[in-house]
């Protein structure tokens, strides 16, 4: 059909087929079932008719011999088109249900839409949307859905020990407490038949920053010394005795020298148990740990004697010092063992 300069448009004998055959350009059908039938007919040069009225339906001011063969709507007009499409049976297996439909022999999008079943945006189509609907096709549709969900990662924080000369030696002092890092993470979660299938990280925030744990440690040397009554000269202070004993006897001597009762003894001796059995030559292979306090490296107990590889006391001596600065008390180790699986 051609605009006429009355603003009248004259309809050919064959304006169903000839908007039948365009319905094979992909572009047309896409708009044919997106936007109306009116606005498929104008984009494809076949008319253009003024269009009245809103919503799905649209009212076509077309010439008489339109509405007389019953086209007065955008909807009759893809009525009249479709009805010179082949049409196919295909089932369609979606919402629990299996319906048996037959639709024109477009697209599986535009079949699917003609038939009246939606589908989402994140729903699976067992067959391409694009494929050609052919007689006998079975199409499965697997809801999917999709959400926001929010994770939180904890790092934890670590425990740098720093040598201090103005504190005397073996004796520590907590100069930052430490604080674990917590990262949250925000991402959309699209799910398939109840399993989530993929996941997009949208932001992640910083929630807490991480601190360590600064722990002094005393370097100083301290010398006593004695006044002789004779002379009045100082002289060096005897040498400390050395603790006789099992290892526990000896640990258990030395509670009260940091302010403990022996009620903390059973929690000492529960975590020292397990992590070297109270062995002053435990070796860990794996860390690198050694002695009952299995400190990390071994090295560390120099701060309390020369003779830490060997003597049990050298090791306790500095063990104890370590549960002291980093969790107050024996029991608060062994706390912290309980739930982190070291100390």
């Amino acid at each position: 059909m051609t605009r006429q300069p009355s603003g009248r448009h004259a309809a050919t004998p064959s304006l169903a087929a000839r908007f039948a055959d365009r319905l094979h350009e992909p572009r047309l059908r896409t708009r044919l079932l997106a936007a109306g039938a009116a606005l498929a007919l104008a984009s494809a040069g076949i008319g253009a008719y003024p269009l009245t009225g809103t919503g799905e339906e649209i009212t076509l001011d077309a010439a008489p011999a339109l509405a007389d063969g019953g086209v007065e709507t955008s909807r009759d007009l893809a009525r009249l088109a479709l009805d010179d499409v082949e049409r196919v049976e295909i089932t369609v297996n979606a919402d629990g249900e299996r319906i048996e439909v037959s639709v024109p022999a477009l697209t599986v999008a535009e079949a699917l839409a003609e038939a009246g079943i939606v589908v989402g945006a994140f729903d699976h189509v067992s067959v391409p949307l694009s494929d050609m609907v052919e007689e006998g096709m079975e199409i499965t549709i697997e809801r999917g859905d999709s959400g926001v969900l929010s994770e939180e990662t904890v790092t934890t924080f670590e425990t740098i020990e720093k040598d201090d000369p103005t504190l005397p030696k073996g004796t520590t002092k907590i100069s930052s407490q430490g604080q674990e890092g917590i990262e949250r993470t925000t991402y959309r979660v699209q799910t398939h038949a109840g399993e989530e299938i993929e996941r997009t990280a949208l932001a992640t925030v910083t929630v807490q920053e991480k601190q360590d744990r600064v722990v002094l440690v005393g370097t100083k040397e301290v010398r006593r010394a004695t006044v002789h009554a004779s002379s009045g000269q100082s002289a060096p202070a005897p040498a400390a005795p050395v603790a006789s004993g099992s290892p526990r006897d000896i640990a258990r001597s030395m509670l009260s020298s940091y302010g403990w009762g022996q009620d903390q003894f059973s929690c000492l001796n529960s975590l020292w148990e397990r992590e070297s059995h109270w062995n002053p030559r435990a070796h860990n292979r794996g860390s690198g740990a050694y002695g009952i306090p299995q400190a990390l490296p071994g090295s560390k107990m120099a701060s309390a004697g020369a003779d830490w590889r060997t003597n049990p006391a050298t090791q306790i001596r500095w063990g104890l010092g370590y549960i002291k600065g980093r969790y107050g008390s024996p029991c608060g180790a062994l706390n912290h063992s309980h739930a982190r699986g070291w100390y």
